[in-house]
């Protein structure tokens, strides 16, 4: 059903998220286009219109996928491989911040979050669960934490150190009073650091040694696990 009324669409809460895979996404395309020339960008959102159609149930589009596929070379595969799923790990990092966003604003509005710790003391609450209950099971609880050298999480610090300046970038842009100069300079800074993750292979080319696992296991504890236990406990004691 189409909107007739004439005054503004209202927003909706996932609306900065598609804002920024769209940024996002057109800032991909013009660096494929700058690294690789139209002609891949042209592949790849033909590659993506078809893929929808098959998934749609267009039968016709998804023999035709399997012809345009087929028809690269190992070089044009890897590529459009390369640039679905370097846009799929954009998404993610946008998706991410976005989840940050609406806690920040859960809190300004005085809502509680699904999920948080809040949430999760107000579900006990409402199931009878009292306070001396829930007190009595926090001081016999024990987190430990397991870290596995499973193949998915094999990514590069490097790659994870980009992935968390754009989300940086990401928050600069939600700054409503960002004067258009300094707006400009963030999308110039997005568009070197997605070209930087073009240009990184993320795949290594080498099997890791002990010694690698350590240390990316070591770069989740510095970076994310070091400041974010002591605020949920503070939260929990709270």
């Amino acid at each position: 059903m189409s909107d007739t009324g004439s005054g503004p669409a209202r927003a909706r809460p996932d609306d900065p998220l598609r804002a920024n895979v769209r940024l996002l996404g057109e800032i991909l395309g013009s660096v494929i286009v700058e690294q690789e020339g139209e002609e891949l960008l042209a592949v790849e959102e033909r590659v993506r219109l078809l893929a929808r159609s098959g998934r749609g149930g267009d039968t016709a589009a998804g023999a035709e996928l399997a012809a345009v596929v087929g028809g690269l070379d190992l070089r044009e595969q890897a590529l459009v491989l390369r640039s679905f799923g370097l846009f799929f790990h954009l998404a993610n990092i946008a998706e991410q911040h976005h989840r940050l966003r609406r806690l920040r604003a859960y809190e300004h509005e005085g809502r509680i979050a699904r999920e948080s710790t809040r949430d999760a003391l107000a579900r006990l609450a409402a199931a009878g669960v009292g306070e001396d209950e829930v007190r009595e099971a926090a001081d016999r609880l024990s987190v430990e934490l397991v870290f596995t050298a499973h193949p998915t999480e094999a990514t590069r610090r490097g790659v994870l150190r980009a992935h968390r300046r754009i989300a940086a970038l990401l928050r600069e842009l939600d700054d409503p009073e960002l004067p258009p100069s300094a707006e400009a300079r963030t999308r110039r800074d997005l568009a070197e650091e997605i070209t930087l993750l073009w240009q990184t292979d993320e795949v290594r080319s080498q099997r890791p040694r002990v010694v690698d696992e350590i240390r990316h296991g070591l770069w989740f504890v510095e970076e994310s696990l070091w400041s974010a236990a002591p605020r949920l406990l503070a939260e929990l004691r709270e």
